[in-house]
């Protein structure tokens, strides 16, 4: 695909591997240095055709350094989390970490691809 070099396909294996997978093409959109352009030009050749099987980490059970470890988790909100797991001892559903002050709503979706409750 033109655009897409060495030094460039190497980083959207990385990325692909850290995810565990595409699960959403814009995805794409979060390698760093990849133009839209030259993401139009993927989408336009390649396409999900199987959507990786991840395993989800229990939100209940996990250890910080477990839910560090995810895709789109940083240290501020894995520390969120966990302050927020304390207060009310076990999260029921996944859809509660929204109700996390500052919680990044518009990756919840992505998210959610890794977590579970009970």
């Amino acid at each position: 695909v033109y655009g897409v070099g060495e030094k460039l396909a190497e980083r959207i294996i990385k990325y692909r591997k850290t995810l565990n997978g595409f699960y959403y093409p814009d995805q794409l959109a979060e390698v760093y240095g990849l133009k839209e352009e030259t993401i139009q030009q993927l989408l336009f050749h390649f396409e999900i055709k199987e959507k990786p099987t991840i395993t989800k980490l229990n939100i209940n059970s996990a250890t910080f350094k477990e839910v560090l470890a995810l895709p789109y988790i940083d240290y501020e909100l894995t520390k969120k989390i966990f302050n927020y797991k304390n207060k009310v001892v076990e999260i029921q559903s996944i859809e509660e970490l929204k109700k996390i002050e500052s919680f990044p709503v518009e990756k919840f979706n992505r998210i959610a691809l890794y977590l579970k409750t009970n």
